[in-house]
């Protein structure tokens, strides 16, 4: 005599439908807060490195009476980081790349790479102290939010 038990374990698949929607959902709500978490921490390092730069570039005009070009990087008082080359010779970071003179005028230039996609910042010397940053049309929204912010406070 086979007997059947009725009680049966396990789940449903309108159970499980339900499982994959709420994680899902989560995942919808969490994956923007964590892209967000980690541009500003690359931004972060932009705007250190940025800082050093400038404190060189001032002991340099103290030293020279003018700010380095980008021929005269190596004389600056400061172990630049750099794993790569990139656009026009550029020392890089993996996220950066610098130079110590930009086409307008600016003392300092910390780029975003790629180049010309997403923000950079920078210091004039009328203001040196000042970290600016200025986002290109295809930067993803978060980062205009955050280069919006530091040239607002020249912080985040």
């Amino acid at each position: 005599m086979i007997i059947f038990n009725s009680n049966k374990r396990g789940f449903t698949l309108i159970e499980l439908l339900v499982v994959v929607v709420i994680i899902g959902i989560l995942a919808a709500v969490a994956l923007p807060q964590y892209q967000k978490a980690v541009e500003k921490a690359r931004m972060v390092e932009g705007i250190t490195l940025t800082r050093k730069i400038i404190e060189a570039q001032q002991i340099y005009f103290m030293e020279n009476g003018s700010y380095a070009t980008f021929e005269q990087m190596s004389e600056l008082s400061f172990d630049f980081p750099s794993v790569t080359t990139a656009l026009g010779g550029r020392p890089a970071t993996s996220n950066f790349s610098y130079t110590c003179s930009g086409t307008e005028g600016e003392i300092v230039v910390v780029q975003r790479l790629p180049h010309g996609t997403r923000y950079f910042l920078y210091a004039m010397p009328s203001n040196p102290t000042t970290i600016k940053c200025k986002s290109y049309a295809t930067a993803s929204a978060i980062e205009k939010k955050l280069c919006d912010k530091v040239y607002a406070k020249g912080t985040l």
